[in-house]
């Protein structure tokens, strides 16, 4: 008979901590949604899985995770199984699935893009961390395979060469600049100049006479930016905008190498619009631009544009 109120003082109190939370602070926020639980019997998670979607709802999830009492939910990022994750939040907050069945049936949909994250950013930490091993046939023969897609016209004169230069390296051996990005700074820029135009014509782009730069060490400088976007949390509202609204239900390898794409393109058009005097000048433009792309990522238009 008084549901219909109850949902209604629910609601204003939520609207209430969403203005007071930033002013009064932490406490009067978990007063405020302890108060909304007292009154309707539903967690605060529960009712933002009902009352918002998309990328919205994802946002708001976290942050009730990060700012939980319990040890388990603040670290959600560690978990890569729906159901493990789902199972420590119904038993931290003791929900009782027979009193709310819609929450339980949204479960999957509304954790898994979470897990999907969660295991892309580990996947891509272990390659961050994996050296390159010379030893290693398998990164050797990606190394030749990315320069034969940057000079396909060229052989190269030998596994240790100037020639590296020539597509951006600072040695003789390639293998000595990947120490800071690992396998990763490979695999990316290899996607990069096999699977993408771009590749190419970032390539030329890097010989202008007057705003030229290394490709392959800005690849891995922005390997860099990529990975401290993706641990900082802020790249997950991508990942969550092409999760929810996209239609790409799971994450791969492949996506992160899309963002770093996106990412190198991008900022190598930022740096030469900017015109700078010496090359002296770029972790100056770098620094800016990772301002940019912090913003971007915190809008609510966070998708990083494809690039054929």
């Amino acid at each position: 008979m008084f549901g219909w109120l109850i949902r209604l003082i629910v609601s204003l109190l939520d609207m209430l901590r969403e203005t007071l939370a930033p002013v009064s602070g932490e406490s009067a926020g978990k007063f405020l949604d302890w108060l909304s639980w007292r009154i309707s019997g539903t967690h605060k998670i529960q009712r933002i899985s009902s009352s918002y979607k998309g990328l919205d709802k994802m946002r708001r999830i976290e942050e009730c995770l990060v700012n939980s009492n319990h040890q388990e939910l603040q670290n959600f990022r560690n978990y890569t199984n729906v159901s493990e994750l789902s199972a420590a939040i119904i038993n931290a907050k003791e929900i009782v699935p027979s009193k709310d069945p819609e929450f339980i049936a949204r479960i999957d949909t509304t954790f898994h893009p979470m897990c999907e994250i969660n295991k892309l950013t580990k996947e891509a930490t272990t390659l961050k961390r994996t050296a390159y091993d010379t030893d290693n046939e398998e990164h050797e023969m990606m190394l030749l395979s990315l320069w034969n897609s940057l000079q396909p016209d060229r052989e190269l004169e030998d596994r240790i060469s100037d020639d590296w230069g020539d597509i951006g390296f600072q040695g003789m051996d390639p293998a000595t600049d990947f120490r800071g990005m690992g396998i990763l700074g490979l695999q990316n820029l290899h996607y990069l100049a096999k699977y993408k135009k771009t590749g190419a014509q970032l390539l030329l782009a890097s010989n202008h006479p007057n705003y030229g730069f290394s490709l392959a060490i800005t690849s891995i400088n922005l390997t860099a930016v990529l990975m401290q976007m993706l641990e900082s949390g802020l790249l997950r509202n991508h990942f969550y905008y092409k999760c929810c609204h996209g239609g790409s239900r799971c994450l791969t390898i492949k996506d992160l190498h899309e963002a770093y794409c996106s990412i190198l393109s991008d900022f190598v058009k930022f740096y030469q619009d900017r015109k700078p005097a010496t090359i002296m000048e770029f972790n100056s433009h770098k620094a800016a631009y990772t301002e940019l792309l912090k913003e971007k990522l915190l809008s609510n238009s966070p998708v990083l544009e494809a690039v054929e």
